[in-house]
């Protein structure tokens, strides 16, 4: 049909072979009976959607209706609307001036549907008694049918209205085949199939309905691989009381995707009319499609989908390689998180993964979306109602995501999704604050184990060139700080100290050379110190372990001296020196523990057996202390 379409609407015209009377031996084309092998009603709906006035005129001059069928004007009268133009034709539809927008410039009035089926009997045969050129008439139907062949040459021919601007008369054509046949579909001209379907449409009726969509047999087979196999190869008689009437099962199929399902049938676009249709109509086009065999149609609204409504869905066509080499390896950077996408993106990956679908582009997509949406994005009863293997998933992406590049965009998203849920009362809150809370534990451990890398990103040293004057910059280092406090553990909490001292607190400032880039007044120095602090609380009461974990093997002299020269009390515990000479205890100064020359700390009841029992000895010891 178009360029976009996926097969085009045709039909074949031929001529039939007629012996002369004079040479009964030969066989040959009588010019003055030209037959269609199209049936009347086919060839009828189609002159009416799309022949000028003119065209009618030349070639088509209808029979008398059969004694007993109605007239037009009487079905108009006993109707309520307007009249006909030919025995063939019969009512208008009550909704002719809906449709009035479609009609085509130079169209006459059009006949609309009839319970009477004695005038379009399928497989009748038109005949047009006049002395035409087979040839000419068969490019003519062609552009009738196809919008191509005759083109220009039809415009000037039966003087149509149509744009003839250089560039746009193709387009122009193709436009006008597509509301010509909306046209005939939706005014149900000279229809002979009905498609039925039954089903619970309604949210409040829980009641079953039918819903009847008429429709043209030809278009139908000549469109779609089902219809052609049910209607073509294993054919169903019609019944004596109307037409033939297809039933297709609900779901996958609704009232709404059909709809746009034969509208697609019909036009090879899924903008035929000015209605719209949300993402669950999105999702049973797409199965619909995949029902009927229309392969086209699958990628549209699948195109669409991606696209139209989830708004790029973070380049769901892009292999992995391609995709990280157009964000960087960055977080958030490769689509939209508008408050819509974060809606629609968990029910795209719940319809992606279904047993019936299986999309990889649209899976692809979502989780790439979701992982992209993490923070308030997660914050949505569409998130918390993914199955738990979907979740996890997701947060098993999103730990591949938390490297120092992301790390503190990523923590700040989380913050700022705890206290969007804090305001939530809801149960589903309860699910969407755990997720949130298991993926800011590993970005809190990520921030502590590369430290020295994270401290070095550019996003926190413009932080710490604005020494806190900036709006929020106040906030942002308080959560960095408490993000180091419930990340620490032993093998990194030595190496944490020493690049909170060393990359923050004695960081030189850029343009004077004996100053430190934070000031003695500011709040970020103050914040940093109170951190600085803690980490020396934490690791005097876990000294033992953090040397048992390696944690001090790699720290700078300074940083070990530092540390252990704040608790005093345990100095001798990391760097030995000689104990204080006792005459009775001097063998039992040192042992051997944990594999390591230690002091020996003896017990109470050691202490009191070890005891000096002479007065001088006493006395020594005193002083000597």
């Amino acid at each position: 049909m178009s360029s976009g379409s996926s097969s085009t609407t045709t039909t074949t015209t031929t001529t039939t072979s007629k012996r002369c009377p004079k040479r009964s031996g030969a066989t040959k084309v009588c010019p003055l009976l030209l037959t269609v092998v199209p049936a009347a009603d086919r060839a009828a709906a189609i002159v009416y959607a799309r022949a000028p006035p003119s065209f009618q005129a030349r070639y088509f001059s209808f029979r008398p209706a059969p004694i007993g069928t109605p007239t037009p004007s009487e079905l108009a009268s006993a109707n309520g609307t307007l009249n006909g133009q030919s025995a063939l034709s019969l009512s208008i539809g009550p909704d002719f001036q809906d449709l009035s927008h479609s009609i085509s410039p130079y169209r006459a009035g059009s006949p609309s549907p009839s319970t009477n089926t004695t005038a379009t009997t399928p497989g009748t045969i038109l005949r047009l008694p006049t002395s035409i050129n087979p040839a000419l008439f068969s490019n003519e139907l062609e552009y009738l049918y196809t919008g191509k062949g005759f083109g220009a040459a039809f415009e000037f021919l039966f003087d149509t209205s149509e744009s003839r601007e250089e560039g746009d008369a193709e387009e122009n054509r193709i436009d006008k085949l597509r509301k010509d046949l909306v046209f005939m579909w939706r005014s149900r001209l000279y229809s002979d199939i009905r498609i039925a379907l039954t089903g619970n449409f309604s949210s409040t009726n829980h009641e079953s309905a039918t819903a009847i969509f008429s429709s043209h047999r030809f278009i139908l087979v000549s469109r779609s691989p089902y219809f052609y196999s049910q209607l073509i190869t294993y054919p169903s008689k019609p019944t004596s009381d109307g037409p033939l009437t297809l039933t297709l099962p609900s779901p996958p199929f609704t009232p709404a995707s059909l709809h746009f399902t034969l509208g697609y049938i019909y036009t090879g676009t899924l903008v035929f009319s000015h209605r719209g249709y949300d993402l669950d109509t999105a999702f049973h086009i797409m199965r619909s499609a995949t029902y009927l065999a229309l392969d086209a149609l699958y990628d549209e609204i699948q195109a669409r989908i991606v696209q139209e409504m989830m708004h790029g869905l973070f380049h769901a066509f892009l292999e992995f390689t391609e995709y990280e080499r157009i964000t960087g390896g960055k977080w958030g950077t490769g689509g939209c998180r508008c408050r819509q996408c974060a809606r629609r993106a968990p029910r795209t990956l719940e319809f992606a993964i279904s047993e019936d679908v299986k999309n990889p582009h649209l899976e692809r997509g979502a989780r790439r979306a979701l992982v992209g949406l993490f923070g308030e994005g997660w914050c949505t009863i569409e998130f918390a109602t993914l199955p738990q293997k979907s979740r996890d998933s997701l947060l098993k992406g999103l730990s591949k995501r938390t490297t120092p590049l992301n790390i503190f965009a990523l923590l700040f998203a989380a913050q700022h999704a705890m206290e969007k849920l804090n305001a939530v009362i809801d149960a589903w809150a309860d699910t969407a604050r755990e997720m949130i809370l298991s993926a800011r534990k590993v970005i809190d451990e990520v921030l502590c184990v590369r430290s020295e890398e994270c401290f070095e990103r550019e996003e926190w040293v413009e932080i710490l060139e604005g020494d806190g004057v900036g709006f929020d910059d106040a906030e942002k280092v308080k959560w960095v700080m408490e993000s180091v406090r419930r990340g620490l553990n032993e093998r990194c909490a030595g190496m944490v100290y020493q690049v909170i001292v060393s990359s923050i607190l004695l960081r030189p400032h850029a343009t004077e050379t004996d100053a430190t880039m934070l000031s003695s007044t500011s709040t970020i120095r103050v914040l940093v110190e109170e951190l600085r602090m803690d980490i020396l609380r934490w690791l005097r009461k876990r000294w033992v372990g953090v040397r048992q974990e390696g944690g001090f093997n790699t720290l700078e002299g300074w940083a070990v001296k530092e540390i252990s020269g704040d608790r005093s009390a345990r100095r001798r515990s990391y760097i030995p020196t000689f104990p204080r000479y006792h005459p009775k205890s001097a063998s039992s100064n040192y042992k051997y523990y944990n594999n390591a020359l230690t002091p020996y700390r003896p017990s109470r009841r050691d202490a009191q057996q070890s005891r000096p029992r002479c007065r001088l000895c006493l006395i020594t010891r005193e002083r000597a202390q």
